[in-house]
């Protein structure tokens, strides 16, 4: 029935709450999304405050892998790989821990084996989490999707020079860019290949940091500081550091080639979405 205070022939007045039939239906919330950005927290916070556990408890780590190198250095492997892949374990420290036990030419393999298998797994399971919502909502967004294309839509001599850089500096967070990988459907195959290529440099300089230590007899970190002349110990230290922040350099600058096209590509894309919507 409609309002008492109609005028006869005119049509009852709605409900104030009712919704129009033109407005538009309400958005359902996108729970891949929300799975989405709780997993990228997770991988961004965790491993990073975990990584200290292999530093502080490495003596009783070295002496189990060391029962039976063989099998512990397998083992090593594929923990290195599950842990790093599910965002568990950063890399850097299990890569420090392979080269306390075995040493810098084993040590280095087993870590590059790892972070490979770690890599394949951690692009699957983010890509497994996100599905297409991240595809959809950096769609959204211009300036977003510009990047995406770049990265993952590109020429594959192009996505595979973006991803081996991306993988080169030392701040490069393993997780995090599994997830951005498998997010925006980087090819698995261009991944796999540009990862070990990307991580090698700053792979071997703690493999060899960790086994230069190992060498001096030492049973942790601790004896190490102990043993060592602190000059010695700190000259080790800013070499590495100077080693490691050149490579993070060269990778930046090469990263940052790219930025005047996709700045052109940007504007680009942002005139033809005015233009859609003066059409």
């Amino acid at each position: 029935m409609g309002s008492p205070d109609a005028a006869p022939g005119q049509s009852p007045t709605p409900p104030r709450n009712a919704a129009s039939p033109s407005d538009p239906p309400e958005a359902p919330r996108d729970k891949r999304l929300i799975a989405s950005a709780i997993l990228g927290v997770c991988w961004i916070a965790f491993p990073p405050l975990a990584g200290f556990y292999i530093l502080f408890d490495l003596q009783n780590l070295a002496a189990f892998l060391q029962r039976d190198l063989h099998w512990g250095f397998w083992g090593y492997v594929a923990v290195f790989a599950v842990t790093a892949g599910l965002g568990i374990l950063p890399t850097y420290s299990q890569a420090f821990l392979g080269g306390w036990v075995f040493g810098m030419q084993w040590g280095l393999t087993g870590a590059i084996l790892g972070f490979t298998g770690g890599a394949a797994i951690g692009y699957l399971f983010a890509q497994s989490v996100t599905g297409d919502s991240v595809d959809r909502w950096i769609d959204r967004h211009p300036k977003g999707r510009v990047i995406r294309d770049a990265l993952a839509r590109g020429s594959h001599l192009r996505t595979f020079g973006i991803v081996t850089l991306l993988r080169l500096p030392p701040s490069s967070p393993f997780a995090m860019t599994n997830y951005a990988l498998g997010a925006t459907r980087v090819p698995f195959w261009l991944a796999m290949i540009a990862t070990p290529i990307g991580m090698l440099p700053r792979t071997a300089v703690v493999c060899f940091l960790a086994a230069s230590a190992a060498g001096t007899g030492a049973q942790n970190i601790k004896e190490v500081f102990q043993q060592q002349p602190m000059w010695v110990t700190i000259a080790g230290i800013l070499s590495a550091v100077l080693v490691v922040a050149v490579i993070g350099q060269v990778a930046n600058h090469a990263l940052a080639k790219f930025a005047p096209a996709e700045k052109g590509g940007s504007e680009g894309t942002g005139s033809d979405a005015s233009r859609e919507d003066r059409a």
